[in-house]
C-alpha cells in the first residue's frame, strides 16, 4: 500500500490542520496535552486491552486488527500500540505516546527517546486522503522556511514531503502520508525529524500495521 518514502520529519502541514486551523505554522504543539506514556508490545494470539498502552486509559501489507488475533507479531525493535482512540499501530520500542485534543480530531504523537523523531497519527475530516493532503500542503506552504521536496500518490493514498523551520525543533523534514484505512476512513501518519534523518522504515511500518478497531486487517488489500 505504501511505496518507499524519502527522508522524513515534522508535522506542521498535517498536525497543525488536525489540531487547529487558527494557529500559526510552526506550532504542531497547539491544543491540549494528554498524558505522555510509553507503548509496549502485544503478542499474537492474545486479545489486546488498554493495558497494552502503558499508562493509557480506555480501550500494502497485512494489517494488525485488534479484533482478530491472527495478526503477525511486530517486527523486531517495534511494539504494537493498542491505542485507546481506536486503532493499533506498530511503533519503535520505547517511543512515548502523547495525545492532544484539537478542534478537529484527537492527535496522537509517538516520540523517540531523543525527542528528535516523531510519528503523528490522526483521522482526517476531509472526504478523501487526496483532498486532505492537498489542503495540508497548502497550509504547510505558510510555514517558515518551507521547501517542497516531493509528492507520491497511489490508489488509496498520497503523501508529500517538505522541509520547514519549527520553533521548537528547529530545521525539520517531514513526510505527510494520508491513506484510506481498512474501514474506509481517511487517516494521516506523519513522520518527522531533523534533515537527513531517514525514517522510511518507521513510517512504512506504521502505515502497513495500522488497523482501526473492529476492522479485519489480516488480509492484504
Amino acid at each position: 500500500m505504501i511505496v518507499a518514502v524519502a527522508v522524513l520529519a515534522g508535522g506542521v502541514g498535517g498536525g497543525l490542520w488536525a489540531l487547529t486551523r487558527g494557529d500559526s505554522p510552526g506550532h504542531p504543539d497547539a491544543g491540549l496535552s494528554g498524558p505522555s506514556v510509553t507503548v509496549t508490545a502485544t503478542q499474537p494470539g492474545v486479545a489486546p486491552d488498554s493495558s497494552n498502552v502503558s499508562g493509557a486509559s480506555g480501550g500494502e501489507g497485512a494489517y494488525a486488527d485488534p479484533a482478530v488475533t491472527t495478526a503477525p507479531a511486530p517486527s523486531p525493535g517495534y511494539s504494537r500500540a493498542v491505542d485507546p482512540i481506536g486503532y493499533t499501530v506498530d511503533v519503535p520500542d520505547g517511543w512515548a505516546r502523547e495525545e492532544k485534543q484539537g478542534k478537529l480530531a484527537p492527535v496522537v504523537t509517538y516520540t523517540a527517546p531523543d525527542g528528535n523523531r516523531r510519528l503523528m497519527v490522526f483521522e482526517v475530516t476531509e472526504p478523501s486522503a487526496a483532498e486532505s493532503s492537498a489542503l495540508a500542503e497548502d497550509i504547510a506552504k505558510g510555514a517558515k522556511g518551507y521547501q517542497y521536496l516531493d509528492r507520491r500518490t497511489g490508489t488509496d493514498w498520497t503523501e508529500f514531503s517538505y522541509r520547514y523551520y519549527d520553533k521548537r525543533y528547529g530545521a525539520t523534514q517531514t513526510v505527510d502520508h494520508r491513506f484510506q484505512a481498512a474501514d474506509g476512513t481517511p487517516y494521516a501518519i506523519i513522520a518527522s525529524g531533523p534533515p537527513g534523518a531517514d525514517m522510511t522504515e518507521q513510517l512504512t511500518t506504521a502505515v502497513n500495521s495500522f488497523c482501526p478497531t473492529g476492522s479485519d486487517c489480516t488480509s492484504p488489500g
